[in-house]
């Protein structure tokens, strides 16, 4: 068995490679994002293999014939025979494995890749490429019609629904009559809390009959509490500024009859997730509470991965998605939806206050992964 890595700028180049060199038998077994070390060679890692059964069964020439000839088991022919049927084992094997790790046939490689390139995590890619392979599987109007199972525009089709399907979004933080409603937002240090929270105050407690309270936990920075106090005068909302949990219950008891509290926390980095403990302890066991994790969607999808789940401890159940004006495709905040099951609520466009901030839609998370499709299939045409 003959396996290689190509390396090449997305998976389609690695593929028409892999074809050139190792012939029209080469399996895809896995694509992966180049590590950092191997990125000048390209940006993704392909892998393929190519099963020399075939090679082991073509006939050895043979020589002229003789007068007499008597039948001789070649022991070499033997052993040939014994390793084909081997490798035969081991493809077997090797596709049952593949069809876990790669895509699930090679009609689907141009969503793959675009999905890949437009920073969806490959699992995440993967996963989807399998759900709209069953789709297309279990769809029986195509055969009905005539129709290949798999042409572009099925796929398209399959891969748009199950995207639909693994994104969802929740934006509705209406307040009600009866008791407060209370969001905290939760996030790295520069993620843009702070204003995030203004425009919520903004967007939504102005129409609060029973009044908004601000309450921020991030005392450490003196500039965040002058500057959340300020926002609150300007508002005409209540504003507390506390250092302890405890503290923070108190707040919540005493705003009670308020009809939206926003809390506002401290960010923390990687490093010192260790000061977190107590605060989400508390706001993963306040009922009243609803956290919100707020990220930039600038980050890269690794990376953006890696934060929201060390801030799992905070038990968000909502997403946030900040400075989506600094990047050019939504893919990676999809994953991330998809990958955690977790709905995303806001959209921060900017820093303009109250203007740039957005409720989160299927729509707007999806157009610049299937518009940029559309657009090169306009100008391919």
């Amino acid at each position: 068995m003959r396996v290689k890595s190509y390396f090449a700028p997305s998976v389609e180049a690695a593929m028409e490679q892999a074809r050139r060199e190792m012939g029209p038998d080469a399996l895809l077994v896995s694509s992966r994002k180049a590590p950092p070390e191997a990125q000048e060679l390209g940006e993704y890692e392909v892998v393929f293999a190519v099963l020399p059964g075939a090679a082991a069964a073509a006939p050895a020439p043979q020589k002229a014939a003789t007068a007499v000839e008597a039948p001789v088991e070649d022991p070499v022919m033997r052993e040939l025979s014994r390793l084909r049927k081997q490798l035969e084992e081991m493809g077997s094997a090797l596709n049952a494995q593949a069809s876990q790790w790669a895509i699930p046939a090679p009609e689907f490689a141009g969503a793959f890749s675009r999905l890949v390139q437009n920073d969806f995590s490959v699992d995440i890619a993967k996963k989807i490429m399998k759900r709209a392979h069953e789709r297309l599987e279990n769809d029986a109007l195509p055969r009905m019609r005539g129709k290949q199972r798999f042409d572009g525009e099925s796929i398209e089709h399959a891969v748009r629904a199950e995207l639909e399907s693994l994104v969802s979004v929740d934006a509705g933080i209406e307040t009600t009559d009866d008791q407060a409603r209370v969001l905290a937002l939760v996030g790295p240090p520069g993620c843009g809390k702070t204003t995030t929270l203004v425009k919520l105050a903004v967007r939504y407690g102005l129409s609060c009959a029973r009044g908004v309270q601000l309450i921020t936990t991030d005392t450490r920075r003196v500039a965040a509490v002058e500057q959340l106090r300020t926002f609150s005068a300007i508002l005409g909302a209540g504003f507390d500024a506390v250092e302890t949990t405890r503290g923070l219950q108190q707040a919540l008891e005493a705003n009670r009859e308020k009809g939206l509290i926003l809390i506002d926390t401290q960010g923390y980095a990687a490093n010192e997730m260790g000061e977190a403990a107590e605060l989400a302890h508390f706001l993963s066991h306040e009922n009243r509470a609803e956290v919100h994790l707020a990220a930039p969607a600038s980050m890269r999808s690794a990376d953006l991965g890696r934060t929201i789940d060390r801030f799992e401890v905070f038990a968000p159940s909502k997403l946030i998605f900040t400075h989506i004006d600094e990047t050019s495709s939504l893919g990676a905040i999809v994953s991330e939806s998809a990958r955690t099951g977790k709905p995303v609520s806001f959209l921060g466009t900017g820093q303009q206050i109250p203007e740039d901030i957005e409720p989160a839609t299927v729509g707007r998370l999806l157009e610049t992964v299937l518009e940029a499709h559309k657009e090169r299939s306009l100008s391919a045409a």
